[in-house]
């Protein structure tokens, strides 16, 4: 590595982030990282990579774009229950300018969430990409896990979905208010919520990246179980419908972006108290895993059933 590269990593990253951290052994700047383990837990590791003109638009701000990226690797640790402690980033940029505006977007997220950068790696190359990988801990055998759904639980939704895809299109069609992209700009990884649920005893959790339909097939598959939700329970769905009309149901179940929680958990669990909505409850396995949305009580049938990045 150059020096003028170490310079960069030095200027973009190693400046607006933590670097230490209790288990953390060995800081910024080797080969490798090293960690301490602590007896009775589990690590918990996820990474996620995110691609201008695939994950973000072209003209939208890379700073927003990292921070966004930074978040929504951190939403896979939330999904598990995991307390975050460090992230690793490769950052791909066409030159220093670039690299610049994700190091403070990168920043921004690691101070907010109090995370230490633990290492990386930086790629010129005539593309903006970041691949972050995250890790946390939880006490062993906690985890949230998508194939602990059961017959009869109940489904919770915590957070909001449909309103990302709403932000992005209103992006897309040149409306830059805050208020109409806030959604999509701006992701807050729901970790004390997914910390919460699984100290609750909540066993199974998926997050909602790909959107709402996909998202709970991944859940129904894994537990081999079917899902009824009713859309009409979503949370803010009044506001969501009144935003977007016709097309609320299909940014509902397929939108996507929004990263909220979809957890199935005993019927005698209350999850209200970390702001959670019941949408739904698990069928008995039939031997098809599927998914089913109501709307007012009515079967329906969403034209959108979320992202597949080979799905055609």
């Amino acid at each position: 590595m150059s020096g003028r590269e170490f310079e960069l990593i030095e200027r973009c990253f190693a400046t607006r982030a933590p670097t230490e951290h209790p288990l953390l052994s060995l800081p910024l700047g080797d080969d490798a990282s090293l960690h301490r383990m602590e007896q009775g837990m589990e690590w918990v590791v996820s990474t996620d990579t995110s691609v201008q003109g695939v994950h973000w638009p072209e003209d939208f701000p890379l700073d927003l774009a990292s921070e966004r990226a930074v978040c929504a690797a951190l939403s896979d640790l939330a999904a598990m229950g995991a307390w975050a402690e460090a992230a690793w980033v490769n950052a791909v940029a066409p030159d220093a300018g670039a690299l610049d505006d994700m190091g403070r977007g990168i920043g921004q997220a690691l101070q907010r969430e109090k995370l230490a950068l633990a290492g990386g790696d930086t790629v010129c190359a005539p593309m903006n990409m970041i691949t972050v990988t995250v890790a946390g801990r939880l006490p062993a055998g906690t985890a949230m896990r998508r194939d602990r759904t059961r017959p009869g639980d109940c489904l919770w939704l915590c957070g909001r979905v449909g309103f990302a895809a709403l932000g992005l299109a209103h992006w897309q069609a040149g409306r830059r208010e805050e208020e109409h992209v806030h959604a999509f700009a701006h992701v807050r990884p729901l970790l004390w919520e997914g910390a919460q649920l699984r100290a609750m005893g909540v066993r199974a959790c998926i997050d909602v990246s790909d959107g709402l339909a996909a998202d709970a097939g991944h859940l129904a598959a894994a537990s081999r179980c079917s899902l009824r939700i009713e859309l009409s329970r979503l949370p803010d769905w009044s506001r969501l419908r009144s935003l977007a009309g016709d097309v609320a149901v299909d940014l509902a179940a397929g939108g996507g972006e929004d990263y909220a929680l979809l957890f199935a958990a005993r019927p005698e669990l209350d999850c209200s108290e970390v702001g959670a909505c019941r949408i739904g409850e698990v069928l008995r396995d039939d031997g098809r895993p599927a998914v089913e949305f109501l709307l007012d009580g009515r079967p329906i049938n969403p034209a959108a059933r979320g992202f597949d990045h080979f799905g055609g």
